[in-house]
């Protein structure tokens, strides 16, 4: 095993059987919590990619892939995100930064009309 993992897995080894099938509960809902958001980042990214490759199309406002009762929860994913790429950084305005900056600000604004 990783000498990095070791602390994770004694960490998992302390909990309880309940707490565990708790804790695989979570991280489900919390990718279903933000699946419309991350669908959204994945149009962004394909995005910018065929623009670069001089392929033209709609680039599609949140409200294109996420629905507006998954609005707050992505808006927390979003930020949470940015916030561990700042970290990760040491809290220099790195693009990626900007970009989750971006991502945020446009989740809310006003809604956009999907093209």
């Amino acid at each position: 095993m990783d000498e990095q993992l070791e602390p994770v897995a004694e960490a998992l080894a302390a909990l309880e059987e309940a707490e565990l099938r708790a804790l695989v509960v979570a991280a489900n809902e919390l990718m279903l919590m933000a699946a419309g958001l991350l669908s959204w980042i994945e149009h962004l990214a394909d995005w910018e990619l065929n623009r670069r490759s001089g392929l033209d199309f709609p680039l599609q406002p949140p409200d294109a892939a996420i629905a507006p009762e998954e609005g707050a929860e992505s808006i927390v994913a979003a930020t949470m995100m940015r916030d561990g790429f700042a970290e990760g950084r040491g809290g220099r305005g790195e693009p990626v930064v900007a970009l989750f900056d971006a991502i945020v600000d446009a989740l809310t604004g006003p809604p956009q009309q999907a093209h």
